[in-house]
């Protein structure tokens, strides 16, 4: 663009310049006025010319005592970034019935199709009008990916080439992501860019929409969304979740919840039913109401659930099928009935894992501890309270404790409360030491006021401990409260919120805590969190992870995290603590025979995800040579090398690339030339197309906020060709140079002034004025 340059005069010492312009002239006229008599005096045509020339010589003198500078401004304008993103998720290939349109209509066009006329069609097309005044991207987000399709940029001399006439890829990403795809299409952010999203709002995956736009918000990236689809849902039936365990164990009952959309006319016959294999296992009639969300509790007994397929290598997989629909005369009416069906994978656990919980008096915190394991239907715990018989082997801790090694290996989990090691045997102390070291367990150590935990730091048992007690007493402060380290933030264990950056604000926030342990972590053990308090002073820690051997210890040093239940009951207290028995239990393994264990870090994924492998050769070889194979509908897709997992001794892991939908299987080679084992852990991937088909309507709220937070506009898809081009005016980059000349001590001001005197002496000589 051509540069613009603006010159303007100003003074030193910011006088204003018509006041300096008026005492300039105010002396000129004076020193004018003194020379009047001279030139009376003196007829002739020059006679006037020595005043002019002394008069204007002093103008020019009083400016410069006014220190005149002379400043160029210069404007070069840079054409703006503008990146279209284009939603191009299944949701986007549906027909909306606008007023004035009939269903049947053959020149109905899909969402994807109007914003690609938008952009692309017509005479004048919406991108074509961009690019005349600022630089254009043009990129598909499909799924948690982003596809750049074309390119203009510095008015055409970096392009991809001509302006396509259509969007050539077809919009079929199984699931919306508006948050990471949209962060890839942008790419390294720059100063004057704008994200134009063309979508239906339907984000069904993971991040978060408004924290990407709070961030856009910061990097000065305004996000102007265009709303594709209509708000008022359709007539249509779909199924938007099911809620149930991932695993069950074959003697118990599958309970669980489904959520169902439902905008049919009131009083529509309905029939929602869960099968597997053929076989109905729980059915419910019912009318339609149309006033969106419904819930639906069913249960049935797992042992009606049909075995597994003689050809199955993994017994413990099955698949049940939750479908709803309408009945009678009416069953044509609904939209869709892509989204009509949910497929979920369920496991069957031979055995629940096992958790030993100990303690020296019945404290409110292990009472509240023992109740969120016995209530969730993955574990099955024990509980054992110190009565402090004598001798202890008299006592309820000794009567309940494993009477072999092998029975307390037979746990995954320890959890060690107030209670001093002269309670136990020699050979339990050297149990509950191997359990962590050799067995692999987890320990979880819970301090109390009592101090019977310090005991534990000698001995034998020192290896146990991560932090060293201070002699003197905790400092004082009636108002605790725990703050995450950078390492607690990253850990996702400690996750009291699905937001990452609302997490670390919401600890000092919970309820305070009234005690705490005065203690420092040991070297090498790595501290989660500390505590802090008003009117205290230091940061002890509060939550110390270290590895142990092929274990891993955690350190509590409170007892009263029970008090954030206040008003909010299980909300946090129940999360935290489930959370920590995940991480620091010895890692569950879905299959294992006598060679391999296999395990996995979740049973139920999504296309996209991936998944954390886990390992565990029964031989005990270190595994550096050991691979994963895995096969995808039977064939082989990738190989994996195990590596060795920093925070289980023993234990091999990988992570799968990006998951597909379907059917997988996960086998084992424990070397280089050794062919794959027997054993196989099989997953299902679901069908994520049903999440593109569970909501029909535009979420208008949620491409206001993004556009609101981010500093855009939302726009109607109608409105978008009238109004956006003026709105993107705003992201142009415009550069300002400036350049000051100092005309007071340059010289040729000086060369003027003294011109101008030479000029009035010799024209003075001339007239014999001197």
């Amino acid at each position: 663009m051509n540069p613009q340059t603006e010159t303007t005069l100003r003074f030193a010492g910011d006088y204003p310049a018509p006041a300096v312009w008026i005492v300039a002239l105010v002396l000129a006229l004076l020193m004018a006025f003194l020379y009047r008599r001279e030139a009376r005096q003196h007829p002739g045509p020059l006679s006037w010319m020595p005043g002019a020339l002394r008069s204007l010589a002093v103008f020019l003198l009083a400016l410069a005592l006014s220190g005149p500078v002379l400043r160029h401004e210069t404007t070069r304008r840079q054409l703006g970034r503008v990146i279209f993103a284009v939603d191009a998720s299944a949701s986007m290939k549906l027909e909306d019935e606008t007023e004035g349109t009939k269903p049947d209509e053959a020149s109905a066009l899909s969402r994807y199709e109007r914003a690609e006329k938008l952009l692309l069609g017509g005479v004048s097309p919406l991108l074509g009008k961009i690019i005349e005044s600022q630089d254009a991207e043009l990129v598909l987000l499909r799924g948690a990916q982003a596809q750049r399709v074309w390119w203009w940029r510095q008015s055409g001399k970096d392009s991809s080439g001509p302006m396509p006439a259509s969007l050539d890829l077809p919009p079929e990403a199984p699931l919306t992501n508006l948050d990471a795809a949209a962060r890839e299409a942008l790419g390294e952010l720059a100063p004057g860019t704008a994200l134009v999203l063309l979508s239906d709002g339907q984000h069904n995956s993971a991040g978060s929409p408004e924290e990407f736009a709070s961030a856009m918000k910061e990097a000065g990236v305004p996000i102007f969304t265009l709303g594709f689809g209509v708000e008022v849902p359709p007539p249509d039936l779909s199924v938007l979740n099911v809620i149930t365990a991932e695993s069950v164990f074959s003697e118990e009952n599958l309970v669980g919840r489904i959520v169902l959309g439902d905008s049919l006319p009131a009083g529509t016959p309905c029939n929602l039913r869960v099968t597997s294999g053929g076989r109905v296992l729980w059915e419910r009639n019912f009318s339609a109401e149309g006033r969106g969300e419904r819930r639906f509790d069913f249960g049935f007994p797992v042992k009606d659930l049909p075995p597994a397929p003689a050809a199955e290598r993994d017994k413990t997989l099955r698949l049940i099928n939750v479908q709803a629909s309408v009945v009678g005369e009416r069953a044509g009416m609904e939209k869709t009935r892509a989204n009509n069906s949910r497929e979920v994978a369920l496991h069957l656990l031979s055995r629940k894992r096992r958790v030993l919980l100990l303690d020296g008096r019945p404290r409110w915190e292990s009472r509240y501890v023992h109740n969120h394991f016995d209530r969730d239907e993955r574990w099955q715990v024990t509980l054992l309270i110190d009565d402090h018989a004598e001798p202890p082997a008299a006592g309820a801790l000794q009567k309940g404790f494993p009477k072999t090694r092998e029975e307390l290996f037979n746990h995954d989990l320890i959890i060690l409360g107030d209670v001093t090691p002269s309670r136990f045997s020699a050979n339990q102390i050297d149990w509950l030491v191997d359990f962590v070291e050799k067995r692999g367990g987890g320990l979880i150590l819970v301090d109390g006021a009592r101090g019977h935990l310090r005991p534990w730091a000698a001995g034998k048992t020192a290896s146990l401990i991560p932090v060293l007690w201070s002699t003197a007493a905790a400092p004082k402060s009636d108002s605790w409260t725990l703050r995450l380290t950078p390492e607690g933030e990253s850990q996702a264990a400690l996750r009291l919120s699905d937001s990452v950056s609302a997490n670390a604000g919401l600890w000092p926030e919970l309820p305070a805590l009234r005690w705490t342990a005065p203690a420092v972590a040991t070297p090498g053990a790595q501290t989660l969190a500390v505590f802090g308090g008003r009117g205290s002073e230091g940061a002890a820690p509060a939550l110390v992870f270290r590895p142990l051997g092929a274990g891993a210890v955690l350190y509590l040093g409170t007892d009263e995290l029970w008090r954030w239940r206040y008003q909010v009951a299980d909300l946090y207290h129940q999360r935290l603590w489930m959370q920590l028995a995940a991480w620091i239990a010895a890692p569950p393994f879905q299959v294992e025979d006598e060679r391999v264990a296999i395990g996995t870090d979740r049973l139920r994924y999504q296309p996209g995800e991936t998944a954390e492998l886990r390992v565990r050769l029964q031989s005990g070889q270190e595994g550096a040579t050991a691979r994963a194979i895995l096969l995808h509908e039977g064939r082989e897709v990738a190989v994996l090398p195990l590596e060795s997992d920093p925070t289980h001794f023993g234990i091999l892991r990988a992570v799968t690339p990006p998951l597909k939908a379907g059917a997988y299987e996960i086998a084992v080679a424990e070397g280089p030339a050794a062919p794959r084992g027997e054993l196989r852990l099989s997953l299902r991937v679901a069908d994520a197309g049903h999440a593109e088909w569970a909501n029909l309507t535009l979420n208008r709220p949620l491409l206001e906020s993004m556009a609101n937070i981010s500093g855009g506009r939302f726009l109607r898809e109608e409105q978008a060709a009238t109004d956006l081009p003026g709105l993107l005016q705003a992201v142009d980059r415009r550069q300002t140079t400036v350049r000051e000349t100092v005309l007071w001590s340059s010289w040729w001001w000086f060369g003027a002034v003294l011109s101008l005197l030479t000029a009035e002496w010799l024209l003075r000589k001339r007239l014999r004025l001197v």
